[in-house]
């Protein structure tokens, strides 16, 4: 993944920032205030472990070859929130390049991912 100075300077991207996984801030930047992203850290947070609960169940309810999370994306009206682990951007979805975008928070699409750094395959 590359970092929040370069995920600025994607095409379409308003906000970045990277939290705790308990939902404290570590750093934000763009255009929003340290209140808003201070709410968004911790949504992230429990949505993360949200995820984590939806992509065990596809792997076990379905045949199909559901690995780790490796992230998540929400796109309501004009806005899109793309998270990977601890890092997550804000973008404007009709500029945004999401290929490119997702291959910099995500990274190849193929190989094992890991949760909280540890990995559960």
């Amino acid at each position: 993944m590359i970092g929040l100075d370069r995920l600025m300077e994607r095409k379409g991207v308003v906000a970045a920032g990277q939290f705790t996984h308990d939902g404290r801030v570590v750093r934000a930047v763009g255009e929003l205030s340290k209140e808003e992203m201070e709410k968004v850290a911790l949504t992230c947070a429990i949505h993360e472990k949200n995820s984590w609960s939806t992509a065990t169940d596809l792997r076990e309810d379905t045949h199909l070859e559901w690995g780790n999370l490796n992230g998540w994306v929400l796109w309501a009206g004009k806005l899109a929130l793309c998270v990977s682990g601890t890092t997550g951007v804000f973008v404007e979805a009709s500029k945004a390049d999401f290929n490119q975008l997702l291959v910099d928070l995500f990274g190849p699409a193929s190989g094992d991912h890991t949760k909280h750094g540890v990995s559960t395959q």
